[in-house]
């Protein structure tokens, strides 16, 4: 039994900066511990993680004045010394397949006996997808079959019999259904390893149904509020002797799925980012920008600042004349035709901007306008590198999107800084879970651990 009721503890793997995290701390679940390699994502979790235990504090003023720029961490962790001991324990930053899994585990177990938790009833996370991604193959001339991150997995898997928590929930690309290695599909081969583990687990709605239909189990973000098209394979399981203590268990994945919104009624790019300040290339700043200026609000805007003194993470790139020029065909050609426009169609029409890329006939998409009335593309760690597939609709701004605006596409709180060079921060939001997801997952997850506890 739980001896802390209602209190429902969670490990996050391949945490990056903590998406899935947020949406489980949401939904009241305890975050006890997040393993994660990238030194950026762990300096943006132990800001968040600042930013909880204040608080639990009710020291909520605390932490805007940092966000404001008018304390640093350092004054914070003089005042509240005990948030370095907590931060010490919770992100552990390792590498799986690096450093010793034992040692990994060790440290993650030594997190459970700090927050006092009895045992981790869920552990999250998704491996590094590059290597499932259809985009990635098609750029790989060995398709990705080459990468060692395939197997990356096998750890999650060894931490779950390890730890044998009540529920798991395993994130991963649609690409994961069609990759190979050696000529073997993989997704196939992780959905036998988890029907392998020790103890025994079972997945919603069933390994044989899942394997025989995956596509009839891929979770679109716009379907659920949030501003993206974001499709993922979501695998949430459960230990299987939880059946007799609570039948219901095994439909949590199709309550999940019931928890779509109407057909008209999902969230915009209007949503995501129509309150946010105008910025030229280059405007902006990478961590404080200022309070809010537009008050008339929709209810996702409302929501994404919630909490929040104002904007952060809201500088605009600077970027080449020739890329400038582009970006205003793209937009003008879809004011002008209700559509967007290709690579062909710049090459037929301004042949002068085509850019000296290679391999543009794989990608005629290459650059893409986020339109006011539709929830944007994919939000893709691609983004670090350049925002081509991310433009601005406004043609009067004329650039490339914010981190900020990739984040609010995400579902991100405003108040969720993100640590690091620009570079860095667009990263950690591609790579992200979007938290609005996360918690819609985590409020039936958390549903379904009451009625197992409580009987």
């Amino acid at each position: 039994m739980n001896k802390n009721k209602n209190r429902f503890y969670v490990v996050d793997l391949f945490a990056g900066c903590g998406g899935l995290s947020e949406g489980f701390r949401q939904a009241e679940f305890e975050v006890v511990s997040h393993v994660e390699m990238d030194q950026w994502a762990c300096e943006t979790l132990k800001t968040r993680s600042i930013y909880y235990h204040l608080k639990k504090l009710k020291k909520e003023s605390v932490y805007n004045k940092f966000l404001k720029n008018e304390i640093n961490r350092e004054d914070i962790l003089n005042k509240y010394p005990e948030i370095k001991e907590i931060m010490s324990h919770t992100i552990i930053q390792s590498e799986f397949g690096k450093e010793k899994f034992d040692l990994i585990l060790k440290k993650v177990d030594a997190a459970r006996k700090f927050h006092n938790a009895t045992r981790f009833h869920v552990v999250i996370g998704g491996p590094p997808c590059q290597p499932y991604s259809i985009v990635g193959r098609a750029r790989d001339p060995n398709r990705m079959q080459l990468d060692n991150r395939h197997f990356l997995y096998k750890h999650y898997l060894k931490i779950i019999e390890n730890l044998q928590p009540d529920f798991f929930v395993f994130e991963n690309v649609p690409g994961l259904i069609s990759a190979k290695v050696n000529g073997s599909g993989m997704f196939v081969q992780i959905l036998n390893d988890f029907k392998s583990l020790s103890p025994r687990y079972e997945i919603a709605p069933g390994f044989d149904e899942y394997s025989k239909k995956p596509q009839e189990y891929i979770v679109d973000s716009s379907k659920y509020g949030i501003p993206q098209r974001r499709k993922r394979i979501i695998l949430i399981g459960y230990r299987k002797t939880l059946i007799l203590r609570n039948r219901d268990i095994k439909n949590i994945f199709c309550m999940i799925l019931n928890a779509k919104r109407p057909r008209y009624g999902g969230a915009t790019i209007t949503d995501a980012i129509g309150d946010l300040p105008q910025l030229k290339p280059g405007g902006g700043s990478d961590y404080w920008w200022g309070e809010y200026t537009h008050n008339s609000l929709t209810p996702f805007q409302e929501k994404m600042r919630e909490g929040s003194p104002g904007i952060l993470n809201h500088r605009a790139r600077t970027h080449m004349d020739s890329d400038l020029e582009r970006y205003k065909f793209f937009i003008e050609y879809h004011l002008n035709s209700n559509r967007n426009a290709t690579l062909i169609d710049l090459m037929r029409e301004r042949p002068n901007l085509i850019p000296a890329h290679n391999h543009l006939d794989k990608f005629i998409n290459r650059f893409r306008v986020q339109w006011w009335n539709q929830p944007s593309s994919t939000i893709m760690a691609h983004i670090c590198r350049d925002g081509h597939y991310y433009i601005h609709p406004d043609i009067h701004q004329c650039r490339s999107f914010t981190v900020r605006e990739a984040a609010r596409c995400q579902s991100f709180p405003d108040n969720f800084k993100f640590e690091g060079p620009r570079t860095e921060q667009f990263k950690q939001v591609g790579n992200a879970v979007p938290p609005e997801l996360a918690r819609i997952i985590a409020n039936q997850t958390f549903k379904e651990l009451k009625k197992i506890y409580e009987t």
